[in-house]
């Protein structure tokens, strides 16, 4: 096996992109990860024992998705070299790092704030949307440019690849995410929970589209868990809304244990957590676009609904919950570890054997 040097965006969150990093650094081996910004009490705790190579200072890490403007610029200075190859992990920066050895791009998503404009605007004021929206052009060139200096491009769905082709004109292989439990074991939360609860699992960004998943969630006459940061703000139990904010793996464990269906209502690339849950036999209940089209299975694992309302995602609750757990759980392990690393890694042996 190549020594693997592994490239992210930043690493101040808990998030699926940020999931997938941390499985690498098991399954490849990898010790070092470069980055823009470190939060080491923000993200999971397996890149403590790493050396995490950081660009930006600390002190400045809880304002990274601030740096808009500066963040072009300071990622063309992050150097990544010391290994046979660089496995990158980009939803719209890592790329755009300085490479010194060949190096393997895993595209989570084009980055949203240049191709999915209206899903990442809606967070920003009107002046930062202006500004946004006037750099745009400039901002692609640059983004496309370093795209192309990949040795090769792996998508993590076929969602993702049309999009890579749509953004950038370039072909990519589509390897899927590698998908284990979240924790061996599992430990409730310190607050009481009803006996039947659907769950969504999503940070404060519009395009994930909790709205809908928690109207639907009521419409099919369960209460709804939800978990991710910002996600404190929703809690409403009075009317069935259970707002966790940031859980611990253990505590997420067994929220998906315990959960009657786990409910994806955004815009998602692939999904993860739909299969995180089908792990504790759990299955889904979704939107029939992007990344879900892959991660559920109708009548195995889960149920799509037929429009992106709310009656329909309610069918498709209900029709969910019928489902064998045991189904659920088979369907989920054919995204494991093992298999993503087998995969991946005859990628990563072709571009160091043309290196």
């Amino acid at each position: 096996m190549p020594d693997i040097i592994l490239a992210h965006d930043y690493l101040v969150q808990v998030g699926g992109a940020e999931r997938v990093v941390a499985e690498w650094a098991a399954g490849f081996g990898s010790r070092t990860v470069v980055t823009l910004a470190y939060r080491p009490e923000a993200t999971f705790e397996e890149f403590r024992g790493l050396r995490v190579q950081a660009t930006i200072p600390h002190a400045l890490a809880t304002q990274v998705e601030r740096m808009l403007p500066l963040l072009p610029s300071i990622a063309a200075r992050t150097s990544v070299s010391g290994g046979d190859v660089a496995l990158v992990s980009s939803s719209g920066w890592a790329h755009r790092f300085r490479f010194a050895i060949p190096h393997v791009v895993y595209v989570h998503s084009p980055a949203r704030w240049l191709y999915a404009a209206d899903d990442y605007r809606m967070r920003l004021s009107p002046l930062r949307r202006a500004g946004l929206r006037v750099s745009t052009p400039l901002l692609r060139r640059g983004d496309a440019e370093a795209m192309r200096r990949a040795r090769a491009i792996v998508a993590n769905s076929a969602a993702t690849r049309d999009r890579i082709r749509a953004a950038y004109g370039l072909d990519s292989i589509v390897v899927h995410p590698p998908v284990e439990p979240v924790a061996a074991d599992a430990a409730p939360p310190a607050r009481a929970l009803p006996d039947a609860f659907a769950v969504v699992v999503a940070r404060d960004r519009g395009y994930k589209n909790v709205p809908l998943a928690v109207k639907a969630a009521r419409d099919a006459g369960l209460a709804i868990v939800v978990v991710g940061a910002g996600s404190e703000a929703l809690d409403d139990p009075g009317q069935g809304v259970h707002g966790l904010g940031r859980v611990a793996d253990d505590e997420l464990c067994w929220v998906y244990r315990n959960a009657v269906v786990v409910v994806g209502a955004g815009r998602e690339d692939f999904g993860l957590t739909v299969l995180e849950a089908a792990l504790e036999g759990t299955p889904a209940a979704t939107v029939a676009e992007g990344g879900y089209l892959e991660t559920v299975s109708p009548g195995v694992s889960g149920a799509h609904a037929a429009s992106a309302t709310p009656d329909d995602l309610a069918r498709a609750i209900r029709s969910a919950r019928e489902l064998d757990p045991e189904s659920t759980r088979v369907w989920a392990r054919g995204f494991g570890r093992d298999a993503h690393v087998a995969r991946l890694a005859r990628v990563i042996e072709g571009v160091v054997q043309r290196a």
